[in-house]
C-alpha cells in the first residue's frame, strides 16, 4: 500500500470514528459525575421535571445562582441520598450523566451500545460508565433508580447479577424520600 493510500485510509478511519460517536454541547462537573447536555434547553428542561419534594430542603442553603448550578446541586445531593439509602459507599465513585432531550435519544444510545432496540426513559451502561437520562422522564424516582445502579456498580468488586442490581435500584427508587 502506497504512503498517499495509507494516508487516506488513517483519514477515512479517523472520519468514521468522529462521525459514530456521540457528541454532546455543553459539560457540568459534579463531585461525582460529569453531566453532558445539548443545550440550555435541555438543561433546563432536565432540571423542571427532576423535582426533589422534600429533599429540597437538604439542597445547600442559598438559592444556587444559574440552572447548571441547581442541577449539579440537585445530582450530587440524590448520589449521596442513594448511598445511605443502600447503606452502600463505595471508596470512589465517578461516572458520566447524558441528558437527551427526548427519550428518542435514549434509545438511540441504547441500539449504538447494545445493537437491540428498546423502549427505555433511561439506563446506565457499566461498560461506559454512564447513565442515559431523557429531559422528559427526569423524575426523582427515575434518576434516583439509574444512580442506583451506578452505586451498586462501584461498590462491589464483582458486579452483582442484573437481577440484584434492579433489586437494589428500585430499593433505592423507592426509598429516596425517607
Amino acid at each position: 500500500m502506497t504512503l498517499k493510500k495509507q494516508k487516506i485510509l488513517a483519514a477515512s478511519l479517523f472520519l468514521a470514528a468522529l462521525i459514530s460517536s456521540p457528541v454532546y454541547g455543553d459539560e457540568i462537573k459534579t463531585r461525582y459525575a460529569t453531566i453532558v447536555y445539548d443545550n440550555m434547553e435541555v438543561l433546563r428542561k432536565f432540571n423542571r421535571e427532576l423535582y426533589l419534594g422534600r429533599l429540597k430542603y437538604q439542597l445547600p442553603s442559598g438559592a444556587s445562582e444559574t440552572i447548571e448550578e441547581e442541577v449539579k446541586d440537585k445530582i450530587d445531593l440524590i448520589i449521596e441520598k442513594v448511598q445511605v439509602v443502600l447503606d452502600m459507599f463505595p471508596k470512589s465513585i465517578h461516572f458520566s450523566i447524558v441528558i437527551h432531550l427526548s427519550t428518542n435519544g435514549v434509545q438511540k444510545d441504547f441500539q449504538r451500545i447494545y445493537n437491540k432496540n428498546v423502549d427505555y426513559i433511561a439506563f446506565f451502561s457499566p461498560g461506559e460508565n454512564t447513565v442515559f437520562y431523557s429531559a422528559d422522564n427526569a423524575t426523582l424516582r427515575v434518576v434516583s433508580h439509574e444512580i442506583g445502579h451506578v452505586v451498586a456498580e462501584h461498590y462491589f468488586t464483582v458486579s452483582p447479577p442484573p437481577k440484584i442490581h434492579e433489586v437494589l435500584a428500585q430499593y433505592a427508587e423507592t426509598h429516596i424520600t425517607d
